[in-house]
């Protein structure tokens, strides 16, 4: 019987040390690819100070896995040679691609350009206009960038979730399944570095129109603790 005892209570000790451990700690970062060279409070060294400052333990990037060992010149994505690529060599980072290997690549992401193309093609007055609202809404956003955490406040979530929205009425369905799937593959990378992470600072580095998204969903992930992005920035991260 004592040794039923005692081999229960060896088979228990992980499980124990998982309730210590805790949920993922989660901050969701925005990045904005080109558009940093034309945000001075958030230019790419800036992004490097923000990340530095919240002190990851992993990172989920906007890349499919073969570019984290290939890291292939990047004419949108100029924020990872210059700045997130040497992050992970100076630091024993666990990296995450959060965007899928072909063939789901091009599975998941042929509609959603095919369904963009019919709508330019079928209704060219409201692409042009929505064109026009979108660089809009962008040269606002530029402005009011005034740091780090205004890129990642609600009111930058809010202004791009209305344009996702507005997006969504003029396309179609076949744009809110693609919105849906695209990011739905990214949560699903970020959930699983949470169960493999418990406890640690994970730093999601996405696309800023993809941060209302995430955020919204992470909320209530079971597992993770997602934390508000402008005051992680401001406040210094565990040791």
């Amino acid at each position: 019987m004592r040794w039923w005892l005692i081999l229960g209570a060896w088979l228990a000790l992980p499980m124990a040390a998982m309730a210590q451990t805790g949920p993922a700690n989660v901050v969701v970062l925005d990045t904005l690819h080109q558009m940093h060279a034309e945000v001075p409070a958030y230019d790419n060294a800036a992004l490097g100070r923000a990340i530095e400052r919240l002190k990851p333990d992993v990172l989920c990037v906007e890349l499919q896995p073969d570019d984290l060992t290939a890291r292939p010149p990047e004419k949108t994505k100029q924020e990872y040679p210059s700045v997130i690529y040497p992050l992970i060599d100076r630091h024993p980072l666990r990296v995450y691609a959060m965007e899928p290997a072909e063939p789901l690549y091009d599975t998941l992401l042929a509609p959603y350009r095919a369904s963009t193309m019919a709508f330019n093609e079928r209704e060219p007055a409201q692409a042009k206009a929505f064109g026009q609202y979108v660089d809009g809404l962008y040269t606002v956003l530029k402005a009011r960038w005034t740091s780090p955490a205004a890129v990642n406040d609600h009111v930058t979530d809010d202004a791009l979730r209305a344009k996702h929205a507005l997006q969504e009425a003029l396309m179609g369905p076949a744009e809110h399944t693609g919105w849906e799937a695209w990011n739905g593959h990214f949560l699903e990378v970020v959930q699983r570095a949470a169960r493999e992470n418990p406890g640690r600072r994970i730093v999601v580095l996405v696309g800023a129109e993809h941060g209302y998204w995430l955020r919204g969903h992470l909320r209530d992930t079971p597992g993770v603790m997602l934390l508000d992005t402008p005051k992680a920035l401001e406040d210094p991260a565990p040791n």
